[in-house]
């Protein structure tokens, strides 16, 4: 293979909620879909970029005087950024002194990942731990995901990937049958709610998740619970039928909604949007009906 790069914004060593044991999770920057509850908004864009956090600036002007092409101006005491005129060049970044300005994002090598994976093989030993490789959306650079998972085959390491499942079967099979599990979530079983929700058709991913389950064994649907969108008994009892007459999934696990994302929204230029979680007790009657299709419940919390 020749060697290629990636982007990723983040290496979590030491995680324990994504798969057995200890693992690292490798957060690819880019992803096609625009979850309105994404707890991650800081993936969507491919390319590294400025993350801005106003609440931190101390309006010292350094940032305006070294932009070379005035997309940052001050105003009200504060910096104010044009993401329309910045060209990502980072000069802000280099010379905030309260880290309000941020590069989120950073093109590396598969050896340079791999040296982080490598830190912590004997835990993943002790453990039964492994890599995940998340996002983002991971199938969205396909040839980094590829060579990566590759070498840590080689090498023994556990993989897991973390998957939106929407991505080209054809041109990702191979690598999901060199992984060692598999992550796929389902937002929500009507096609008409995915795709306002989230910005693409579920079509694919349902397709996918049929074609994934039947080369790995070792497949998890994730569904992440949000009161306003996919809490309902209805939409949980599609999804059960769905995954026990057509697909082959280990089981499903159910992630209520955080907000632990929603500040991130401001700092990359967007909007949030306000959702709760379900309480306990319809969480626990949705866990019942997933039991009642013949669904197995997963938990790595």
């Amino acid at each position: 293979m020749k060697p290629c790069n990636g982007t990723i914004f983040q290496i979590q060593r030491w995680s324990v909620n994504d798969g057995e044991g200890i693992r690292s999770t490798v957060f690819f920057k880019g992803c096609p879909l625009r979850c309105q509850w994404c707890a991650n908004p800081e993936s969507w864009n491919g390319r590294p970029e400025v993350l801005y956090m106003r609440d931190r600036c101390s309006g010292c002007g350094r940032c305006a005087a070294v932009c070379p092409t005035g997309a940052v101006t001050m105003a009200d005491g504060k910096s104010e950024l044009d993401r329309t005129k910045c060209t990502a060049c980072f000069q802000c970044c280099e010379v905030c002194p309260t880290g309000a300005r941020k590069k989120m994002g950073s093109t590396v090598s598969v050896d340079e990942v791999l040296a982080v994976i490598k830190r912590d093989a004997i835990f993943y030993r002790e453990s039964g731990g492994g890599v995940t490789f998340s996002g983002g959306e991971p199938f969205a650079q396909m040839e980094f995901l590829r060579q990566l998972a590759t070498v840590c085959h080689r090498l023994g390491i556990d993989t897991a990937v973390e998957t939106s499942g929407y991505f080209d079967w054809e041109q990702g099979k191979d690598i999901i049958a060199l992984l060692d599990g598999v992550f796929v979530d389902i937002k929500h079983m009507d096609d008409t709610v995915h795709t306002a929700r989230t910005g693409v058709s579920n079509r694919l991913i349902l397709e996918n998740i049929r074609r994934i389950s039947e080369l790995q064994p070792n497949t998890i649907v994730r569904v992440p619970l949000i009161a306003e969108v996919n809490a309902s008994e209805q939409n949980i009892r599609q999804l059960g039928e769905f995954l026990k007459q057509q697909t082959q999934v280990a089981g499903v696990e159910l992630l209520p909604y955080h907000d632990f994302g929603e500040a991130k929204y401001s700092a990359v230029g967007g909007a949030g949007h306000p959702f709760t979680t379900p309480d306990a007790t319809k969480i626990e009657r949705l866990k019942e009906i997933l039991t009642e299709c013949g669904i197995a419940i997963a938990d790595f919390k």
